[in-house]
């Protein structure tokens, strides 16, 4: 009784106050029997001990609900061979700073093939597959064209605002690019959307992400390398979020 009682107290103070105790059905007869209830001795030959929890109903407190495990949504990462990932979304085909981001990350490709690198695109697939053909090929890098933007979404990347886009240091940081580089952009590929925020990604084997994040401005400089060494490979292994 005391010890019942105490149980009760202690769910209380937990807030689980409405959670009722299973009951125990009553044993019909001991282990033990008189010497003279011959019956009793008959009946219970060879039976031991019998089962208190046999007749028990257990049920999860609906407190508990929130301790499940749901199943987690469908993700087209990391790749089907098991390899690791990195992912960079597009702003838009055309754009001169993802351009650069591009031919860095295809130059990555080559360096480390134990990873899979995925260029998603939301312009066009003829727009996206000219666009790539004047870079010169994607070389080892999956092309994604998801022109309804839903991966967009899914990795939190929606439509940016007018600082994002229209800095005055943008421009000057794309004259310089052109002027240093060679890199002057080319023409918004069909579809292309100038709003649409880009991103990077580096996704275990697991498909955990270990680095990355949404591109901070138009002309946001990714050091693509700490994605990579954030999957263990070129060198110390440093997750986190840029």
């Amino acid at each position: 009784m005391f010890s019942k009682l105490g149980t009760k107290i202690a769910l209380h103070k937990a807030g689980l106050g409405n959670v009722s105790l299973p009951s125990f059905p009553k044993s019909e007869e001991s282990y033990t029997t008189k010497s003279g209830d011959k019956g009793a001795t008959d009946g219970n030959e060879g039976g031991g001990f019998q089962n208190p929890f046999a007749n028990v109903q257990w049920s999860v407190p609906k407190a508990f609900d929130s301790w499940k495990t749901p199943q987690p949504p469908p993700n087209p990462f990391p790749a089907m061979d098991g390899r690791p990932c990195f992912v960079l979304f597009l702003r838009f085909c055309g754009c001169p700073f993802t351009e650069k981001l591009f031919l860095a990350m295809r130059s990555l490709s080559n360096r480390y093939p134990s990873i899979r690198f995925i260029a998603i695109s939301h312009c066009t697939p003829q727009a996206t597959n000219d666009w790539v053909k004047s870079l010169g090929g994607a070389w080892n890098v999956d092309v994604v064209v998801d022109q309804a933007r839903e991966l967009y979404a899914l990795w939190g990347l929606g439509i940016s605002n007018w600082g994002h886009v229209l800095n005055p240091r943008n421009g000057y940081n794309q004259y310089m690019l052109g002027k240093k580089e060679g890199v002057w952009g080319r023409q918004v590929g069909e579809g292309g959307c100038r709003w649409q925020v880009g991103g990077a990604y580096a996704v275990d084997e697991r498909g955990l992400i270990k680095w990355g994040g949404p591109m901070k401005s138009v002309d946001d400089a990714i050091q693509l390398e700490e994605g990579i060494r954030a999957l263990g490979f070129g060198g110390d292994s440093r997750p986190g979020i840029f």
